[in-house]
């Protein structure tokens, strides 16, 4: 199973950024997707050497649920 894409922008989070919105990071970070290397976030069968095991501290402890909940009543709101 996999979810989503992340990216890994050298920024100094020590590790993979997980996209949220289309060019938009958990953490807030903003990049532009043709300039980067995306790759599809892995969840099943992987141990903890695997690099996306080492994501970035703060999209790590973001609630993606809420986060997308809260981005789909901004969208039905605007409209």
């Amino acid at each position: 199973m996999t979810t989503g894409y992340v990216v890994n922008l050298d920024n100094g989070h020590n590790g993979f950024c997980v996209e949220s919105l289309l060019g938009v990071t958990h953490c807030g970070e903003t990049f532009d997707r043709d300039a980067v290397e995306l790759e599809t976030f892995t969840i099943d069968g992987r141990d903890g050497d695997h690099p996306h095991s080492q994501l970035c501290y703060e999209c790590s402890k973001v609630d993606s649920v809420a986060l997308r909940d809260s981005v789909r009543r901004q969208e039905v709101v605007a409209e």
